[in-house]
């Protein structure tokens, strides 16, 4: 494929400007991700509480079956001392950090977007940029994600219409490019 002069000027900036949707998109999946993994988190929670309190609670109330309110109790504290070794949990605490990372790498790049945008920079200057960019953020998902994950296409289409959704509201000019 043959770039014209004049189309090859704004190239880079271009390319800038997709690493930045893709960027968004998986800044936002990560998040719907980590909040996915929030609902089986709590849901452990939920069961160790009841089982704990219940158990008491039962326990009090009806003398009658020590041994089956015993088992409730112990079975909650097991749940307890678990909690970590659940693949989801893991998962959890990865993408929850991964969020951070990816939001706080978004912000830094949207930053230098501006400048990209109000060719303040050459188009060799965007590339190194460009290419630091996705270096970062591949490091950053190896961080925190050693043997990757497979996505959802399910969360894969809605972090894509999300970040779209966020473009358009934003990023008016650009996102007609």
């Amino acid at each position: 494929m043959q770039v014209s002069e004049a189309n090859n000027s704004k190239r880079q900036q271009l390319l800038y400007w997709r690493e930045l949707e893709q960027l968004k998109a998986a800044s936002i999946y990560m998040r719907l991700y980590r909040n996915e993994l929030g609902w089986w988190v709590r849901g452990v929670e939920i069961i160790k509480v009841i089982g704990s309190s219940g158990g008491i609670a039962g326990w009090v109330v009806w003398k009658d079956y020590p041994l089956v309110w015993s088992a409730i109790i112990a079975g909650s504290q097991l749940l307890d001392a678990l909690k970590n070794v659940f693949p989801f949990a893991k998962q959890h605490k990865a993408a929850s950090d991964l969020t951070v990372a990816l939001e706080l790498l978004w912000i830094d790049a949207e930053e230098e977007w501006e400048t990209i945008y109000a060719d303040k920079i050459s188009e060799e200057v965007i590339t190194k940029r460009r290419t630091k960019l996705r270096k970062l953020r591949l490091e950053t998902e190896r961080k925190y994600f050693p043997e990757g994950f497979t996505p959802s296409d399910r969360l894969f289409r809605l972090a894509t219409q999300e970040a779209r959704d966020y473009f358009a509201l934003t990023y008016t000019d650009e996102a007609q490019q």
